[in-house]
């Protein structure tokens, strides 16, 4: 008897750990992957704080036609990055606002610019202001929208702004593996777009 009840309480324990690690392995995460430039000093001495606002009119990051192919979506992106022609690699998930700001700080600090915590009077502030990031499968597509506004900005007044906007799309083919392609186009030509010396010029720093 105590053979048989040892024997169902170990069924049960793997049971349980196959229900844990299928319900785990059932929640997707968007894959994004944003290539860096090569690393400059065209803006060394340069010193900015770094602010990030979401201005979307539609919150959610997948449209009606992606989210069957995300059931039970976190929300949450899975962010890789990637240098040169290497391989990228994986640095965690983060939520859009951490996204933008560790991906346009990382922008900044590669042409030379300090990014500083706390801004100080009289000090130059660049806020880039999300206007569109959606994910939609449209007739067998899938479509990525992303458009932000970049703002050089000094004692709450507007020296400088540039618009950038676009749109990429993939043929869907099994699975969901040219969504992380698409993704990664996008982010990637769309902050790289970001004309950072530009900005400062027209704001005459």
């Amino acid at each position: 008897m105590k053979i048989i009840n040892q024997a169902w309480r170990d069924y049960m324990g793997i049971l349980l750990v196959m229900t844990v690690m299928t319900s785990c392995a059932t929640i997707p995460h968007l894959n994004v992957e944003y290539r860096v430039p090569p690393k400059s000093e065209e803006l060394k001495g340069k010193k900015v704080s770094l602010v990030f606002e979401d201005r979307r009119a539609i919150k959610d990051i997948l449209g009606k036609g992606a989210e069957k192919d995300f059931e039970n979506f976190s929300g949450n992106i899975s962010y890789s990055l990637a240098r040169g022609e290497d391989k990228g690699f994986k640095i965690g998930l983060f939520t859009i606002p951490s996204l933008f700001m560790e991906v346009f700080k990382l922008r900044l600090e590669n042409l030379g610019v300090e990014v500083v915590q706390e801004r100080e009077k009289g000090e130059n502030e660049i806020v880039i202001v999300l206007k569109d990031f959606i994910l939609d499968l449209i007739d067998r597509k899938w479509v990525v929208t992303m458009g932000y506004e970049a703002r050089l900005v000094r004692d709450e007044k507007i020296f400088a702004k540039q618009m950038i906007s676009g749109q990429a799309e993939r043929l869907k083919l099994v699975g969901r593996g040219q969504t992380d392609v698409v993704m990664g186009e996008i982010f990637t030509d769309m902050v790289n777009r970001l004309n950072v010396n530009r900005l400062f010029q027209q704001a005459n720093e």
